[in-house]
């Protein structure tokens, strides 16, 4: 086994490394003094002392897109198309009415029965053609009691008449027997005028009246009647 021989001897050292290492000295001692003349150190040491600033990242939500704006639905057209040709025209048989002969029916036998087949018209009612005289005859005899009460009506007289001159019409009621007698009498709707209302009674209380047909109010002893009295001022 070989040994290793260290050799400590002194050895002279390079004077060029010796300048470099001087040089480098002297740039750096230089360096540090115009820093610290410049201030650039204690901007350096504010920097490093300077904390960390917390940087705050907050998520941004994207809002959606807005959806699209609906499709406008173009209406159809759903008119029909009409011709130019009127419509047809449809005729309806309009059948004649039917003729009515009138057949002479021989009289029926009252001794034979009817039979189920067999119609029977019944002939008016001798009653129904009274009542029918009777309401005819009745409606007259109003009719000429009212004529003759207007016939005979007589205008009020006197100083207050000639001033006032009234006129208008007055409808009385009266009450007479069989026999045509006057039983009671009375205003039904006043014409605003003393004068008149009285005129109008005198005139009832004067009439003559006739005697009540057999055929009319069978039953009643006696019957009420109305009229209207209509007076007029006479000419000067």
């Amino acid at each position: 086994m070989s040994s290793l021989a260290l050799d400590y001897r002194y050895q002279p050292r390079d004077p060029a490394r010796r300048l470099q290492g001087i040089v480098l000295v002297v740039a750096l001692h230089a360096f540090l003094g115009y820093a610290l003349v410049s201030g650039m150190a204690r901007k350096g040491l504010n920097f490093i002392k300077k904390p960390l600033e917390a940087v705050v990242i907050q998520e941004v939500i994207i809002p959606p897109p807005p959806p699209p704006p609906p499709k406008e639905i173009q209406p159809r057209d759903l008119t029909v198309p009409r011709d130019n040709a009127p419509p047809p025209q449809i005729q309806q048989e309009v059948q004649p009415p039917p003729v009515v002969k009138a057949v002479e029916l021989p009289l029926r036998d009252p001794t034979q029965p009817i039979s189920a087949n067999t119609v029977v018209i019944a002939a008016p009612s001798p009653v129904d053609n009274t009542k029918a005289i009777a309401a005819s005859m009745e409606s007259e005899y109003a009719a000429k009691l009212r004529a003759m009460l207007n016939s005979t009506k007589r205008y009020p007289t006197g100083r207050a008449a000639s001033q006032q001159r009234p006129q208008g019409k007055v409808k009385v009621w009266f009450t007479l027997n069989r026999a045509g007698t006057l039983l009671d009498a009375g205003i039904l709707e006043s014409s605003n005028s003393n004068l008149l209302d009285d005129a109008a009674i005198a005139t009832v209380r004067r009439g003559v009246y006739p005697a009540f047909p057999h055929e009319t109010w069978v039953g009643q002893e006696q019957h009420k009647f109305s009229a209207e009295i209509e007076f007029t001022p006479p000419s000067s």
